[in-house]
């Protein structure tokens, strides 16, 4: 069959230009599109996976957070039962040597008292500023051979050890114009082997003292 010749008797400017669509079809094009496609979508899958991670961190993150904060909180109350604590037995540790300071003195005043003479008496009793292990005991009486009778009781009792005469004096007793007195002071040493726990010596309580 002869092949029909086709003529477009329309001039130039009037003819219409047929689309070259050969492109579809060019293999080189078709494989560049769908490789690009290829790397946009692997570029969204890796960013939306950057995205997913980051959320995750965020998150594991905003938890820590609650954890720490939790862990302070207990951190604080452990602290505070701590210093409770630590005041309690500081408290316990005062009332401890107050009780023990209480007895030692209890203790002290029983053997002073105890180791008076009949026609002696006490004006006071205190530790010495400088030596906090010896005593000063003030006392008066009627008769003067009884001050050497105080000491060597004072000697033999277990809480104290030799006690020294510091001075005597002679002094007048008011309301009594004919009898006199002697004022005297003595240096008492204590024991430091003897504890203020050990059980007290009987005998009478300052309250019944002369």
């Amino acid at each position: 069959m002869a092949s029909l010749i086709e003529v477009n008797l329309l001039p130039i400017e009037y003819r219409v230009a047929r689309k070259d669509y050969s492109y579809l079809t060019d293999r080189r094009a078709v494989w560049g599109s769908v490789l690009l496609l290829t790397v946009g979508v692997l570029v969204w899958l890796h960013f939306m996976t950057l995205v997913a991670t980051q959320s995750s961190k965020e998150s594991h993150i905003a938890k820590l957070k609650v954890e720490i904060q939790k862990y302070d909180t207990v951190k604080k109350e452990i602290t505070k039962l701590q210093d409770l604590k630590s005041k309690q037995e500081a408290k316990n540790q005062s009332l401890k040597s107050i009780s023990v300071s209480k007895k030692r003195w209890v203790r002290i005043f029983e053997d002073v008292n105890a180791s008076l003479p009949p026609h002696t008496w006490l004006i006071s009793v205190k530790e010495e500023a400088d030596k906090p292990d010896q005593l000063a005991i003030q006392a008066r009486t009627f008769v003067f051979q009884e001050v050497a009778g105080f000491m060597l009781q004072l000697e033999r009792r277990p809480f104290f050890l030799a006690p020294s005469l510091e001075s005597i004096e002679q002094v007048k007793i008011e309301g009594s114009s004919t009898t006199p007195a002697f004022s005297f002071t003595l240096h008492c040493p204590l024991d430091p082997a003897i504890h203020a726990d050990t059980t007290p010596v009987q005998g009478d309580s300052l309250g019944s003292a002369r």
